[in-house]
């Protein structure tokens, strides 16, 4: 009975310790969560650039809504994987693909700088409405899903604005 017990005790632990270093949430989830939170991070840090960079008030005024809905779409993601067990998305992490946008971006001035604001913008709206919609369709969090449901009108409305701001620019 002893060994009986110790084994049992052994084989708790074991499983215990491999629940550890599993993570929760399917590579689908985990991936939408990885990949929103990354675009919310590149949205909000160009928008603080365009802040500080920017003369235009269309620019100025699209930064802050971006500030804004990106920081509540976030907050959203944020509660829907709390509540569904998923771990949270990284905060303020933009993606090895975005970083140099961002960098060239911050170089920048004047017209050039909102033309390349607007472009950057069309392209990551258009890269995250796509990731989004994905998720909303197929994803298999009901809470994240949901979130990302919610999300779509809005990232849908951010790239209708600023591909008309492209295109009265001139920007492709």
């Amino acid at each position: 009975m002893r060994k009986t017990v110790c084994l049992v005790a052994i084989v708790a632990a074991l499983a215990s310790t491999s629940a550890v270093g599993q993570k929760v949430g399917s590579a689908l989830t985990r991936n939408y969560v990885e990949a929103a939170a990354q675009s919310d991070a590149f949205e909000m840090l160009e928008a603080d650039t365009a802040l500080t960079q920017s003369a235009d008030p269309q620019v100025r005024a699209f930064a802050q809504q971006m500030l804004r809905d990106h920081g509540q779409i976030g907050q959203a993601l944020r509660q829907a994987t709390a509540s569904a067990g998923v771990e949270p998305p990284p905060m303020g992490t933009v993606g090895a693909d975005l970083a140099p946008l961002l960098g060239a971006l911050q170089s920048l001035r004047g017209p050039e700088f909102d033309r390349v604001y607007w472009r950057h913008q069309a392209l990551a709206h258009r890269s995250a409405l796509t990731t989004t919609q994905h998720y909303a369709a197929n994803g298999d969090t009901p809470a994240v899903r949901q979130a990302a449901t919610a999300a779509v009108p809005i990232i849908a409305g951010h790239l209708a604005m600023a591909e008309q701001m492209q295109a009265k620019l001139g920007g492709s």
